[in-house]
C-alpha cells in the first residue's frame, strides 16, 4: 500500500512539476523564497493587506483568502503563537510550484505542516492554495 502511495504522489508531482523537456530556470528559487519570506512576514504582522498583495485571484475559487490563512496559521482559537514557515521544500516548472513548509512557533515547534502552491502570473509568483498535505503525500518527507 505504501509503495502505491509512493507512486501515486510521483504521478501526481510529476503533473504539478510537468514533463517539460527543458529544465525550469533556477532563477525562479531565490524570487519563491522571498515569496514565502514575505508571505511569513505578513502573517507575523498579521497584514491582511500585505497577504493579499501575494495572491493570485484563483485563491478565490477555492474560497480562501487572508483571513482563511492567519486562521489556517494561528489557529481558529488563536492558540498557536506563529513565529514563521519553516523546513520549507520547493518544487517548481517555470509557471507553477509546490511549497512545503511547516508554521512553527518562536521555539521551532512544529503547529502543522502547510503545502502553498503557487502560480506564475503578470511576471509575479502568487499563492493560488495552500492546504494540509496528506499523509504520505508529502515533499518534506520524502515519502
Amino acid at each position: 500500500m505504501r509503495t502505491l502511495v509512493s507512486l501515486m504522489v510521483t504521478a501526481g508531482l510529476a503533473l504539478i512539476v510537468g514533463c517539460a523537456e527543458e529544465t525550469p530556470s533556477r532563477n525562479h528559487i531565490p524570487v519563491l523564497k522571498e515569496r514565502i519570506y514575505l508571505l511569513q512576514e505578513a502573517i507575523k504582522s498579521e497584514s491582511r493587506a500585505a497577504i493579499d498583495s501575494l495572491l493570485s485571484t484563483d485563491i478565490l475559487k477555492v474560497e480562501q483568502g487572508s483571513d482563511s490563512l492567519l486562521s489556517f496559521c494561528w489557529g481558529a482559537d488563536r492558540s498557536f503563537a506563529f513565529d514563521r514557515l519553516g523546513d520549507c521544500a520547493i518544487v517548481y516548472t517555470d509557471q507553477h510550484a509546490v511549497t512545503e513548509c511547516f508554521v512553527m512557533d518562536s521555539t521551532g515547534t512544529r503547529g502543522h505542516p502547510v503545502r502553498l502552491s503557487w502560480v506564475y502570473q503578470h511576471d509575479l509568483w502568487l499563492l493560488q492554495r495552500f492546504d494540509i498535505p496528506e499523509a504520505g503525500d508529502s515533499l518534506t518527507t520524502g515519502e
